[in-house]
């Protein structure tokens, strides 16, 4: 079963110490990038939330209320999913499944304004997008050329 919580220090070790393989590191930062980088963590507009599993942390993704949502929407009532990682070793156990499943409820809880949730997801991560579309993410047909290539923009309706 997971659990979602807003980061805390006493993930960090935990969540710092994994690396995603060569493939996966091509689309996601891992947390160690994210919790060491002050302009991320400092950033009142970006929060880090933490996915336990069996009580123990073993992924990191952020939600982002800055300008660059904008990239995937125009709708000023969205939020911006990010920096979506799960540890290896716990990668084909369902758990970014209901990760995705319980976003909506969990950006519910602490944005209660927010009415949209959108990402991007690069054109060759094919099991996340695949992913993202079984759990009721829509493709919005638009694309994003991103720094590591072009990038489907993901949204969903929370409301």
């Amino acid at each position: 079963m997971i659990f979602i919580e807003p980061y805390h220090i006493k993930h960090f070790e935990a969540l710092s110490s994994y690396e995603l393989n060569e493939q996966q590191a091509v689309f996601a930062l891992v947390p160690k990038y994210i919790l060491d980088n002050p302009t991320i963590m400092e950033n009142t507009l970006r929060t880090q939330f933490t996915i336990l599993y069996n009580e123990d942390p073993v992924g990191l993704f952020s939600l982002d209320l800055s300008e660059d949502r904008l990239i995937y929407t125009d709708n000023l009532a969205s939020i911006l999913l990010r920096a979506f990682s799960i540890m290896p070793e716990h990668q084909g156990k369902g758990i970014a499944k209901s990760t995705m499943l319980a976003l909506p409820d969990l950006i519910h809880k602490y944005y209660p304004e927010v009415d949209e949730v959108v990402f991007g997801v690069n054109y060759e991560n094919e099991l996340a997008y695949n992913l993202y579309l079984k759990t009721g993410y829509d493709d919005s047909g638009k694309t994003y050329q991103g720094v590591k290539g072009p990038q489907h923009c993901m949204i969903k309706k929370l409301k």
